[in-house]
């Protein structure tokens, strides 16, 4: 399995006006397969586009979408891939979206009514035989985090929502924060080659 960043994630915050985050995307490529983990938020999709553009990948190429957990700033742009399996945490059924409001609610039902294909998991599972499903429930109950083997970039951790940012992660190492969270991260981070945070630039150890 091959990994490509298409981009990194950021936050943009104002408070009282503007609340704009968007989620690192990653392609994974395994044999015909062609997988989005993570395709992020309104604010890159013009990036999304432009990587897979230079790849010559078009929408229709892309055969899944992981999701580590479900999230505008990471699943909204889900909805541009018609042939794309979604892959997401069985908890996504059962949520009340009309609680989140009149137009947050109907977002959220959009993008699930334009999913032609889903397969849940809830942690623990090896999905497409090379993908380590990891429960991690400390960002959202749905929250999940991904471990797998690559050719080009060793044994990577996509962390998800656990640890959004580098700086975060060194937080952790140094002992600074000591629950459930920080040593799930650590855990995986010793033996992760590559980790890709959420919400920042990658972190390659090698």
């Amino acid at each position: 399995m091959d990994l490509n960043l298409l981009f990194p994630g950021s936050i943009v915050y104002v408070p009282g006006m503007m609340d704009a985050p968007t989620s690192s995307c990653t392609l994974l490529v395994e044999n015909s397969k062609k997988i989005l983990v993570d395709p992020g938020g309104f604010p890159s999709i013009k990036t999304l586009e432009e990587r897979l553009t230079s790849l010559g990948l078009s929408p229709d190429s892309i055969t899944d979408i992981l999701l580590t957990h479900f999230h505008l700033d990471h699943a909204f742009n889900s909805i541009f891939f018609p042939n794309a399996t979604i892959h997401l945490h069985a908890s996504y059924k059962s949520r009340d979206y009309g609680s989140f409001g009149p137009i947050l609610g109907a977002m959220y039902l959009k993008i699930i009514d334009s999913w032609r294909s889903v397969e849940t998991f809830i942690g623990g599972e090896k999905i497409m035989g090379v993908i380590d499903v990891l429960e991690s429930p400390y960002h959202s109950r749905d929250h999940v985090s991904f471990l797998l083997e690559t050719e080009n970039h060793g044994k990577v951790f996509i962390c998800g929502d656990v640890c959004t940012r580098q700086i975060h992660y060194h937080e952790m190492r140094k002992g600074m924060r000591s629950d459930e969270a920080a040593a799930f991260v650590t855990k995986y981070f010793e033996i992760a080659d590559t980790v890709i945070f959420s919400h920042d630039l990658p972190l390659f150890k090698g």
